[in-house]
């Protein structure tokens, strides 16, 4: 006999099965959406719902696909009052639609974009029947007659989402996703047929370019179709006027998948979205035959980034330019893990840096280009022209023999963001590096951060790869080298402000390298280079002899009655229950203390700082600088037992005796 669930685990299926059996006997196409439904998530994402819950939701969810409109989909997003799940209430998003490319990944992009917490996603996908209220429904590979058509049903489980409103906007969010994702998968026969005219036209009429150039050109095309290219959107533009003031106009009726809106633009200047920017007639009077860069859009189909743009140049029979081909889409995995060499139009930039760096193939100079090259972040390979890469590669390929800070900023060829790579010392690296890096690229090029992606190369660097979004006026020119300063002063660490500041004041003393790594986090948080500094000062004068020392003093916002008191140990810290009586007798009662640790590696030297603030029993104000040598005294003398440890110190500073 099948055993319920035991609280805080999954539920057991057999039970689950049982209930709805029950529910409804005998109905086999119950049955089988049913072990549909259960097999379609990993068994540990129903944990938290009883085996009534998960009974219930697959009833549920049979009722909701029990009838659908063809060729429309099915939404649903409710909080269901009987469901409660682990966290005492969720929201249930339920969609039905025909089954086609996309749907899961898009749905969850649109809900994941929003910041919901996902709880569960189960997507069954079968063949069904619908005869009035008879249904037969089967697995996809069980096939079925003609009258059996296959459908998509996806259920999602959110952190419940208590507003109404908000619900209703998801499901009208979802809605507009899935009739883009309908577009896409209606029209993409027809743009593969639209891109093999082009291709057509390319090899009957070959435009007036190089036919290296042009070769490439449509082998790269013949690439993208070859599953390399998930199309989205196509639209066809005529080129009216002359080389000046001749702008694109969209050709009637000649936009695919998401450009069947007329409405849809994909480039921008700036803050407004145009078809014809000065830089997109600059490429017009270029003699190459197609750009590849990225779209202003991000896409809302498969992936939610930025969709890549393709823009292929029409020719007329007498050489002219008459148009463009504007293609926008995504490339697919292999565009980023296969190799360079086997990929049109990027073989052609790789071949031609290696060839212009003069090194042989087989040699280590040539070999690491090559890697630069391969592991260079490949939309980036796609969009830098062959210059810009030479010159980026070459110094990248430096870094080898001498690690550092480098930076290398390119500036979109349509001036709409600026795209940097930024290479700094692996164990400079850290997340508020990285943003503060972010930060003053966004600054310093008038724009905001739209993406980041790290690179761990073997070695001694760390890349980061900046995407710096623009949206009014001119991109600044920003120098280089003035560029790189800024980087490395914000990579700089504490550790190298020290050690700077050391070998500044005392060149040669050894105590930058004795002192490397010695300071605590917790200590480099309190106090500054400066501060260590006189720190180290005192810790080099500590002895077996002399063990301690110790620092009255009083910063300018610290009030008359209290002050801050510094002792320093030689070999480990001091108890409090030794400091504190003693500094209690000469009248002050401990505010706060910190404590840390300073250990230099090369001789395995170990000190304690205690940081006290201290402030006068009564309350009254005093003149530490007055007071402040007599105090240190009559501690030092107390801890070398030259004096008694009793009420009497008070005297010390309010007597003013010695």
């Amino acid at each position: 006999m099948a055993k319920a669930a035991k609280q805080g685990g999954p539920p057991n299926l057999r039970v689950v099965e049982k209930i709805i059996k029950a529910a409804a006997p005998g109905d086999e196409a119950l049955k089988r959406f049913s072990e549909l439904f259960l097999s379609r998530a990993d068994t540990s994402e129903f944990e938290g719902y009883s085996e009534e819950e998960l009974a219930a939701l697959v009833l549920s969810a049979w009722q909701f696909i029990a009838t659908r409109k063809p060729g429309v989909p099915k939404i649903k997003v409710e909080n269901p009052k009987s469901i409660k799940g682990s966290d005492g209430g969720i929201t249930v998003v339920e969609i039905l639609n025909d089954d086609m490319p996309f749907l899961v990944d898009s749905v969850m992009g649109e809900i994941q974009e929003r910041g919901y917490e996902v709880k569960l996603v189960t997507h069954p996908v079968y063949s069904i029947r619908r005869d009035g209220k008879k249904i037969d429904i089967r697995g996809v590979l069980e096939g079925g007659d003609d009258g059996h058509g296959r459908e998509s049903y996806i259920q999602v489980h959110l952190a419940q989402i208590e507003d109404a409103a908000e619900r209703k906007e998801l499901k009208e969010a979802l809605s507009k996703v899935l009739e883009t994702v309908r577009l896409v998968v209606e029209d993409w026969r027809p743009m593969l047929d639209r891109l093999d005219k082009a291709i057509a036209a390319y090899t009957a009429s070959p435009p007036p370019v190089h036919v290296s150039v042009l070769t490439e050109s449509v082998q790269f095309l013949k690439w993208l179709r070859d599953d390399n290219f998930t199309f989205l959107g196509m639209r066809a533009f005529a080129f009216v006027g002359g080389e000046k003031t001749g702008r694109l106009e969209p050709v009637p009726e000649s936009g695919l998948g998401i450009l069947r809106d007329p409405t849809v633009f994909v480039l921008r200047r700036g803050n407004e979205l145009s078809h014809m920017t000065p830089e997109v007639r600059q490429f017009f009077l270029a003699p190459e035959p197609l750009i590849v860069t990225k779209a202003n859009v991000r896409s809302v189909v498969h992936r939610r980034v930025h969709m890549d743009y393709i823009g292929v140049k029409l020719f007329g029979e007498k050489g002219e330019i008459t148009g463009e081909l504007r293609i926008v889409g995504l490339f697919t995995s292999t565009a980023y893990t296969r190799t360079t060499k086997r990929i049109p139009f990027l073989r052609q930039k790789v071949e031609s840096v290696m060839e212009r760096s003069g090194y042989p193939p087989n040699s280590h100079a040539g070999k690491a280009l090559a890697n630069v090259l391969e592991t260079f972040p490949r939309d980036e390979l796609f969009q830098i022209d062959v210059d810009t890469l030479y010159k980026t590669a070459i110094a990248i390929q430096a870094l080898e023999l001498r690690p550092r800070t480098r930076v290398f900023p390119r500036i979109d060829k349509f001036d709409r963001f600026v795209s940097v790579l930024v290479y700094v010392p692996r164990d400079r690296f850290s997340t508020s590096v990285r943003l503060r890096i972010g930060e003053h690229l966004a600054k310093t090029y008038k724009g905001r951060l739209s993406a980041f992606y790290l690179f761990f190369p073997e070695g001694p660097l760390v890349r980061i790869h900046y995407i710096i979004g623009r949206y009014e006026g001119e991109t600044p020119v920003v120098d280089q080298e003035e560029l790189e300063r800024d980087v490395c002063a914000l990579v700089q660490t504490w550790e190298d402000d020290l050690a700077a500041i050391l070998r500044e004041r005392e060149p040669g003393s050894g105590k930058a390298k004795r002192y490397a790594g010695a300071f605590s986090i917790a200590y480099q948080e309190a106090r500054t280079p400066e501060q260590a500094v006189a720190d180290i000062e005192i810790f080099e004068s500590l002895s077996e002899e002399s063990p301690v020392a110790i620092r009255f003093l009083r910063s300018e916002d610290e009030r008359e009655a209290r002050t801050r008191v510094l002792i320093y140990h030689l070999s480990g810290a001091i108890p409090l229950s030794r400091r504190v009586p003693v500094l209690e007798n000469l009248g002050f009662a401990v505010i706060d203390e910190r404590s840390y640790r300073v250990a230099r590696d090369e001789d395995d030297m170990n000190f304690a700082l205690h940081d006290m603030i201290l402030e006068l029993a009564e309350g009254e104000e005093f003149d530490l600088e007055e007071h402040a040598a007599r105090l240190q005294e009559a501690f030092l003398a107390v801890w070398r037992g030259e004096a008694g440890d009793d009420h009497y110190n008070r005297l010390v500073l309010h007597a003013g005796l010695d």
